[in-house]
């Protein structure tokens, strides 16, 4: 693994043991990022992604150097000199300095050609497309709450987005179950319903999805949501949140699982849009458990790809088990 711009080049081995570095790494603090320097670069706002990635990069040895993307991502206007140089050149610089490049940005080709470009690790703190980070922090809270080797159903409730993309790869390749309940306007392509198909039957799990949330809730371990209305939708707010009525994660939605599941949110949340503060608070809620372990994961990302880390199973723990 050079990059992490996404979780589709990783295999299931992969990811379980970048989860499992990460929980290692979290009890014992081991400083192996000492000397080594990461630069943030976000486009976008952030909150649980820039402190979380902080505190872990500073716990186990790191610096943080932020950059403001006007400068490292300086695109021309059609202007004579209105773009300050070439990336090429920005990035062979960067890198000289530091050793990796932790990137928030509007479009994912802005990752990938840095990526190309770039001799040190680029990780992908979010874009239009993924959100890897996401996703490994929530498979890990589910693998907390429900034991490694439990496969809990998970079923995603609202816009087929960036998030969900993530976290359903990353689950399937895992080998459990996911669904999905959206509005047809905001909902999986031809292509994505078959690759999420196909990494189902690839892992011996399946995925199921209808607009009809009392078709795919009942038997669900855990009920997922975002926000409806993604940074940079403000202005068509209005507009999309029309589409989602019956969507809103409520106690009657819960409800439909017909069991008491666990609930789980990557916030920001507009609470009263698509969740309430009964779910949102409530005691199946997971949370904050998830946000802490933004940080968690952010340890055996950064580690896995500077410092060559790999996590060292106990022996008297080790289990033999087909991924």
């Amino acid at each position: 693994m050079k990059h992490l711009l996404n979780l589709k080049s990783l295999t299931a081995h992969e990811i379980q043991s970048i989860l499992d570095l990460s929980a290692e790494l979290n009890e014992t603090n081991e400083k192996v990022l000492v000397d080594k320097h990461i630069l943030f670069v976000f486009e976008k706002p952030s909150l649980r992604t820039v402190l979380g990635t902080e505190v872990a990069i500073n716990q186990l040895g790191g610096h943080v150097i932020h950059t403001q993307p006007e400068i490292m991502l300086s695109k021309g206007k059609n202007v004579e000199y209105s773009c300050r140089e070439a990336l090429q050149d920005t990035i062979m610089n960067v890198a000289q300095w530091c050793d990796a490049i932790f990137a928030r940005v509007f479009s994912h080709d802005t990752l990938s050609n840095m990526a190309a470009m770039s001799s040190i690790p680029v990780v992908n703190a979010l874009c239009e497309k993924y959100h890897p980070m996401q996703a490994l922090a929530d498979i890990l809270t589910i693998q907390q709450t429900f034991s490694k080797y439990e496969k809990p159903t998970l079923t995603f409730v609202g816009d087929a987005n960036n998030v969900a993309y993530s976290l359903f790869e990353g689950l399937l390749k895992l080998g459990y179950a996911v669904r999905f309940t959206g509005p047809k306007k905001y909902y999986w392509n031809d292509s994505q319903i078959a690759y999420f198909e196909h990494l189902a039957s690839k892992n011996g799990t399946e995925f199921i999805h209808s607009v009809n949330p009392e078709k795919v809730l009942p038997g669900s371990d855990i009920v997922y949501t975002d926000t409806f209305v993604s940074m940079g939708e403000e202005l068509v707010a209005a507009e999309k949140i029309a589409h989602f009525h019956g969507y809103q994660v409520n106690e009657q939605l819960m409800s439909l699982t017909g069991k008491s599941s666990a609930f789980m949110h990557c916030q920001p949340a507009h609470r009263g849009v698509e969740v309430t503060n009964e779910v949102m608070d409530g005691t199946n809620s997971l949370i904050k458990q998830q946000a802490y372990n933004r940080m968690v994961t952010s340890k055996g990302v950064f580690a896995s790809l500077i410092s060559n880390q790999i996590y060292h199973q106990p022996a008297e723990t080790a289990v033999s088990i087909e991924l």
